[in-house]
């Protein structure tokens, strides 16, 4: 009998054992390749290599130079002479050679890659290596909303003399075109007037406090151990009912239900007053943009810049879960249909990268970066993709071949 329960025991004890060792070898690898990851998760990050600007609330710092280090990336941002994160160039193009000029934030500096790997520099070196010999210069600021972007096309963007700008829009800027700060950076505002848009308190007042980092939807962090957290994370972002559910084993807390930011009520299905207010003022910006580019004989091409939760039905679930939203209170597509409208009644294109960013992470990986938010190299590349192709298409570049001009 005693003999039975020893040959019943040893099996079971190897097994046991044999987990157990699979179980340090997995926390072994999983703490080896966190190693590797920078330290850090995503916040706005103006003040770092950023002036105070008395109209435009911050500027990049000429000459300067500063090191991103985060979860997924590690990359040296380089500033030019003229505070571009850009080839220097001089504000006279290289003579039979138009120009491009890129607005927008984040996604556009593109800090979350080498700048070779930024969408503005795919763009420049796809349409040379097409026979077209252009210049895309970058002209986005981390944190610019829209009225910023009309304000530096004003004060220096068009001294490059482009014939095509194109702005790049992002969600957050339909409320941050009607806020004086952007998380305890001062900015500056344009107020309505009788129809007409008037710059708000210049110079900008000079900021008094750090800036806020922007929350974010990571996992909160709860363990020592780096395979537990490694499984919770997968939970967290993959399947959060998953998530839940052990939640109820007590392993972690549930995922708590957060308070929905004005920002995010852009995606709201019901009337918001001060979401129509703010979209009523971005119209009247990226009008006046449009104006402002005719004007000095420039096109204008207003790029839709999906958030990851317009691309990744994952990502929308786990938003709406997080922040108890109702299937048929909230739109995914809301805010793309919006900015189209509007350069349907302004006149002038809109190109949505929405579902060439769908196609993109269906067949060739992830567009986005997980914990950050922004794009990654594949990312950037779609978007350069899509921007030449639209030029190829309505002819909107001169002396290049299949890209010559025409209406």
């Amino acid at each position: 009998m005693a003999k039975t329960f020893r040959q019943r025991l040893a099996p079971l004890l190897l097994v046991l054992a044999s987990t157990f060792l699979s179980l340090l070898v997995l926390e072994a690898a999983v703490r080896v390749l966190r190693r590797g990851e920078a330290g850090g998760k995503e916040a706005a990050e103006i003040g770092r290599y950023h002036d105070y600007d008395p109209i435009l609330g911050w500027s990049k710092k000429a000459g300067s130079r500063t090191v991103y280090r985060r979860r997924e990336y590690t990359v040296e941002v380089a500033i030019n002479s003229r505070g571009l994160r850009d080839p220097e160039r001089g504000y006279e193009a290289p003579p039979g050679t138009a120009r491009i000029l890129a607005l927008g934030d984040s996604f556009i500096e593109g800090y979350t890659v080498p700048l070779v790997q930024t969408v503005t520099q795919v763009l420049e070196s796809s349409l040379n290596g097409a026979g077209c010999p252009v210049q895309v210069i970058n002209g986005g600021t981390a944190g610019y909303s829209s009225d910023q972007e009309l304000l530096f096309y004003e004060t220096e963007g068009h001294r490059y003399a482009p014939k095509v700008v194109v702005i790049f829009f992002f969600y957050n800027d339909v409320v941050y075109n009607d806020r004086q700060d952007y998380f305890g950076a001062p900015k500056p505002v344009f107020q309505m007037g009788q129809g007409r848009l008037c710059i708000h308190r210049v110079p900008v007042r000079r900021p008094t406090s750090p800036v806020v980092p922007e929350p974010s939807m990571e996992a909160p962090a709860g363990s020592r151990s780096a395979l537990f957290e490694w499984v919770r994370e997968r939970l967290w972002y993959g399947a959060p009912g998953a998530y839940d559910l052990v939640a109820r084993l007590g392993l972690w807390r549930p995922m708590p239900r957060m308070k929905t930011r004005l920002e995010l009520r852009v995606y709201e299905r019901r009337r918001v007053e001060q979401i129509d207010d703010a979209w009523t003022k971005t119209a009247a910006i990226l009008a006046s943009l449009d104006d402002r580019a005719r004007s000095r004989g420039a096109r204008l091409l207003l790029v839709y810049v999906p958030s990851r939760l317009e691309i990744d039905d994952r990502t929308w679930r786990l938003t709406r879960r997080l922040y108890g939203w109702d299937e048929a209170g909230w739109d995914q597509a809301r805010v793309a249909q919006r900015a189209k409208e509007i350069g349907a009644q302004a006149g002038f294109p809109v190109l949505d990268l929405t579902d060439a960013l769908r196609r993109a992470e269906e067949t060739e990986g992830e567009p986005y970066f997980t914990y950050d938010g922004h794009w990654s190299a594949l990312g950037h590349r779609v978007a350069a993709e899509e921007v030449q192709r639209f030029l190829a298409r309505h002819r909107w570049l001169e002396g290049c071949g299949g890209l010559d001009a025409g209406r």
